[in-house]
């Protein structure tokens, strides 16, 4: 099987894009390891076997290539307010999806609002599902290959592997960031046990495009890194202590998540369809 033909298998089990990484050391591995004694107790996980993070095949030792998926949740011709509208009051909705409202106070209040990629089913099921089928249908048409999915819980390092795979670049929010999908997008990827040619990794850059860093309110992005400490998005869904009142403050009222930064840049900003896979939740 070559690399054409698992990436159609990919794009046919619902992927917005697919490329393919070789497994190997990663050079980002330097900066994410200098990065992650800063960060704050919400972000332990961050320290779990951080050594495998250097290599896939410290995580699956037969890994020859990686599969790395982009999965679009969002376009620019949907109504976030109208999708909002629909999801109805923030607590009930984020309950009813089974997810866990960390500032409870800014859930409740008048006018309080959701990140995009929390109106749909959890990501983490959908993508691990689609990741599935992939691998199903590899083994079907190579019964000698096998893989392992990573899916954001796994110590794997998921952007670096897709800016190699050219999937997208670093954005200067730290987001990986495609000219052809933006930013509102879900990485997903497997682990193959098999050589498969790699993509060319992405060069691109935001060049002197700094939209993202302005519209940050509390600061928490600069010179290509994000500060935890101050981004809301952390506050609101990750952080086991309450958010400082002077970062509720400027949160704009987004209360789980925070998609300030991602409004701002101009790559999300153009015409699109949407992903299958990930329709808002039905009511």
């Amino acid at each position: 099987m070559d690399a054409l033909r698992v990436k159609a298998i990919a794009r046919a089990a619902g992927a917005s894009a697919a490329g393919i990484a070789r497994a190997a050391d990663l050079e980002e591995f330097r900066r994410f390891s200098e990065a992650v004694i800063m960060v704050p107790s919400g972000l332990g996980y961050l320290n779990r076997d951080p050594f495998k993070r250097k290599n896939i095949k410290k995580w699956y030792a037969e890994a020859r290539s990686v599969l790395v998926c982009a999965f679009r949740y969002w376009t620019p011709d949907r109504d976030y307010g109208a999708e909002l509208a629909k999801a109805g009051a923030p607590a009930a909705y984020l309950a009813g999806s089974g997810r866990w409202a960390n500032q409870r106070e800014l859930v409740a209040a008048p006018g309080a609002k959701i990140s995009r990629y929390v109106l749909g089913r959890d990501y983490h099921l959908t993508v691990k599902e689609k990741m599935a089928a992939m691998l199903e249908e590899i083994r079907k048409e190579s019964p000698a290959a096998d893989g392992k999915i990573f899916c954001d819980t796994s110590p794997v390092m998921e952007k670096e592997l897709g800016r190699l795979a050219g999937i997208g670049f670093r954005g200067k929010n730290t987001l990986l960031l495609s000219r052809e999908l933006g930013s509102y997008f879900f990485i997903g990827g497997m682990a193959l046990n098999f050589e498969l040619k790699p993509d060319t990794p992405s060069e691109d850059s935001c060049e002197r495009c700094d939209q993202c860093v302005k519209a940050c309110p509390t600061g928490a992005l600069k010179n290509g890194k994000l500060d935890p400490s101050l981004c809301i998005s952390y506050w609101t869904t990750q952080a086991k202590l309450p958010i400082p009142a002077g970062i509720a403050e400027k949160a704009k009222g987004f209360a789980y998540g925070c998609d300030l930064c991602q409004e701002a840049c101009p790559q999300n900003k153009a015409p699109g369809q949407t992903a299958p896979g990930f329709e808002p939740i039905k009511k």
